[in-house]
């Protein structure tokens, strides 16, 4: 019997140093190991390097990659673990996506405002 299809996000912190070929070889990696398993991966984002919150192995920063699949609930575990082995990758998270209308442009992929300089909106005053 086959495991039913799941939505899922992925998203993985690699080393700052990585080049973007190496970077796309692990999301590719990643497509292959869920195609595999019979999904597909629905969508990948790029978001590029930037800063940590707080430093992982003696580094500042690293990129970012964000990846929307479709695959079987058991193949997260094999996710997981391939995440783990490659020492390349300095976090890891997958997340079930509960609701279709998560699944648009992450917020980090829409355009940041032309100039910061605008005060705040107060959203008590509305007319």
């Amino acid at each position: 019997m086959r495991s039913a299809m799941l939505q899922y996000e992925t998203i993985f912190v690699a080393e700052p140093g990585m080049t973007d070929d190496e970077v796309d070889a692990v999301a590719r990696a990643v497509e292959q190991s869920v195609g595999t398993a019979g999904g597909k991966v629905l969508k990948t984002e790029k978001w590029g390097k930037r800063r940590l919150a707080y430093p992982i192995d003696h580094k500042d920063e690293g990129i970012y990659v964000l990846m929307t699949l479709d695959c079987p609930q058991t193949h997260v575990r094999e996710l997981d673990r391939r995440y783990r082995m490659n020492d390349r990758i300095l976090r890891h998270l997958t997340v079930r996506v509960e609701d279709e209308s998560q699944l648009g442009p992450s917020p980090m992929m829409k355009p940041r405002p032309a100039d910061r300089d605008e005060p705040p909106v107060d959203l008590q005053a509305a007319p």
